[in-house]
């Protein structure tokens, strides 16, 4: 495939790259960053992809290398400068209308459940639910046997479901 050809069909899903980027750096400018990235990369390595129609799969799987690429050795650092809280950040203003509607479309429950799974369960969860690929695809993007897929999707869910049964029993919700 000729590099226009790629980067067209690349382009397609951009929007994709876009909101998946967002969940995993928690800010729509590092998430602009981790697209241009992943999309540099991708180009470079076109010659990897395999199965033409998995590109959106593919593509997911270049960003989430890229990403924890460039955050190798840095959690360290960013303890010491969180003073240690860990506290999620929070989420901020963004002129895509796409975004603000996405982000503002999940309840406070579904949020604080959502943040209180792995990373790993919460990621396939939102890679099937939000971003509707296969089984196959989220196993391609997360590196990973289809089977450990199955296993974090059902995980993922039931821990939503109890964190948000518990919350309701609280009155929280």
């Amino acid at each position: 495939m000729s590099p226009r050809a790629f980067i067209e069909r690349a382009l397609e899903h951009l929007p994709a790259l876009r909101r998946v980027g967002r969940r995993l750096t928690g800010s729509a400018v590092e998430a602009d960053d981790l697209v241009q990235e992943t999309l540099a990369r991708a180009l470079e390595q076109r010659g990897a992809l395999k199965e033409p129609a998995s590109l959106k799969a593919w593509l997911l799987a270049v960003q989430r290398t890229v990403f924890l690429n460039s955050r190798r050795g840095l959690w360290p650092r960013l303890e010491v400068l969180e003073g240690g809280r860990g506290q999620p950040l929070p989420p901020e203003p963004s002129a895509d209308l796409e975004v603000e509607l996405h982000a503002h479309a999940l309840s406070e429950g579904m949020r604080a459940a959502l943040d209180a799974l792995a990373p790993e369960w919460r990621d396939a969860l939102w890679l099937r639910e939000v971003e509707e690929l296969s089984y196959d695809e989220i196993a391609q993007v997360q590196g990973c046997p289809v089977g450990t897929v199955r296993s974090r999707l059902a995980r993922a869910r039931l821990a939503v479901f109890d964190f948000l049964e518990k919350e309701k029993s609280h009155g929280s919700l």
